[in-house]
């Protein structure tokens, strides 16, 4: 896919997350064949997802992943990786445990071809010694920001200052779009009111949301004083959790700009207007592209579909949406 104003689109293979699961035939090489014929060469994929032995992929499956790469000119850009805070219940991962995880992931990552690896689980203090890892394999390693967190967040500042500080060339961020979403999408509003929820009272905890109360707090005056039940229980556990919206923080995202490595297009579902155009109802795709281009960013911007949260069955028609709408807005600036 070409290049506009020095960013290309690309696709994360975590958009098809509802039909692998749910298509016993579907493998990476479908999942590829789909990517190909939006036109689109660079992509990331996640590890969890893709691989049966994973953090430590069997040669196999290693080499499907290479052959349907091949086959498809579709190029594996990024490989998420993750520390798997919950593997062993109970065993608070130590510094040791993390670092080898990201050693593991850094090595899957070479063996697949990639140059970037997202990575999660750990905080500013591991930043060097990671940083040590991805020089040591020469991988870029991006931090993924993702919601609840905005680029607000004192931790976010601490990354940027130990990047700063100590010279790091091998790390640096990955915004997730999700953290700009300003309010809930009709489909989870919808999906609430299937378990029970009442839409009243779903427009009150969204109008309240940012009104001081905890989330403890909510829940129980939602349940004592406006008869909400199992509905109102879960949307009010998501809105606070990882389906959380804010007024967005696009002024600190200006300064989060020279340490993105590259970025995470989240959205949720796109809708078209009367006039055919596509739009984004609950993240300011436009304002925050601006700032992206405005700040320099010369890089990969992959097209992150999670409509299987709601079992959304539509990624090839929402991926081509989003595509269009980032291609229009980047020829725009």
């Amino acid at each position: 896919m070409a290049t506009i104003n020095g960013i290309e689109q690309g696709i994360s293979c975590y958009s098809y997350t509802e039909q692998f699961i749910k298509n016993d035939d579907w493998t990476i090489d479908t999942v590829f064949a789909h990517v190909a014929a939006q036109g689109v060469t660079k992509v990331e994929l996640v590890g969890a997802q893709t691989f049966q032995q994973y953090p430590v992929p069997r040669e196999d499956e290693i080499q499907a992943v290479l052959e349907a790469s091949h086959k498809h000119g579709v190029e594996v850009f990024s490989y998420g990786g993750y520390v798997d805070l919950g593997r062993v219940t109970g065993h608070a991962m130590s510094r040791e445990d993390i670092l080898s995880d990201i050693r593991l992931d850094i090595m899957t990552a070479r063996r697949l071809g990639a140059t970037f690896l997202r990575a999660t689980g750990f905080g500013p203090d591991l930043a060097e010694a990671v940083n040590a890892i991805g020089e040591e394999y020469g991988i870029q390693i991006g931090f993924e920001i993702h919601a609840p967190h905005t680029p607000a967040d004192p931790e976010v500042a601490e990354f940027m200052r130990v990047i700063d500080d100590k010279g790091l060339k091998n790390f640096g961020l990955v915004p997730d779009f999700g953290m700009f979403i300003e309010r809930p999408t009709e489909i989870a509003v919808n999906r609430y009111i299937g378990l029970g929820a009442e839409r009243k009272n779903l427009d009150w905890i969204i109008a309240n949301r940012h009104n001081g109360m905890s989330e403890e707090e909510m829940q129980a005056h939602v349940a004592s004083t406006m008869n909400g039940g199992y509905g109102e229980k879960v949307a009010i556990s998501e809105w606070f959790g990882y389906l959380s919206f804010a007024p967005a923080e696009l002024d600190s995202f200006a300064a989060m700009v020279p340490y993105v490595t590259y970025v995470h297009g989240k959205f949720y579902h796109l809708e078209r207007d009367e006039n055919g155009r596509v739009y984004e109802p609950t993240i300011p795709y436009e304002r925050a592209l601006s700032i992206l281009a405005d700040g320099g960013f010369q890089g990969v911007f992959i097209s992150e579909y999670e409509g299987h949260a709601f079992y959304l069955d539509d990624a090839d028609e929402q991926i081509g949406r989003h595509l269009t709408l980032g291609r229009s807005i980047l020829e725009s600036l």
